[in-house]
């Protein structure tokens, strides 16, 4: 049933490429890397080094064009040693307005 849930609370994703840090909030171990989709409700990370495992609840900042979006998120799953699926938690309405406005322009304009 777990994994119904998370089906039915998908949201969808979009390219988008930022530079990212997330840093686990108990160990304090950091890991750079590159999104590569955004969503809503989280996002992929690609990193150079193992990602940190399923569950690991992290602080993540993401950049781009010089602005950062800071909130707390968890490792969702990881693939390849390489990638990340982080879902988003407990985001400031400040952080969650610049969300919206990577959100918006990274969702393709539809053509009727």
């Amino acid at each position: 049933m777990e994994s119904e849930t998370f089906t039915q609370t998908r949201h969808a994703r979009y390219p988008f490429v930022a530079r990212a840090k997330a840093t686990d909030v108990v160990s304090g171990m950091q890991l750079d890397g590159l999104t590569t989709h955004l969503s809503e409700g989280g996002c992929c990370i690609l990193t150079r080094r193992a990602p940190f495992s399923q569950g690991t609840k992290i602080l993540l900042e993401i950049t781009k064009d010089g602005v950062s979006l800071r909130t707390h998120a968890f490792v969702v799953y990881n693939l390849k040693d390489q990638l990340m699926g982080l879902c988003f938690v407990e985001m400031p309405p400040s952080q969650a307005a610049i969300l919206a406005g990577w959100m918006k322009a990274a969702m393709p304009f539809l053509s009727r």
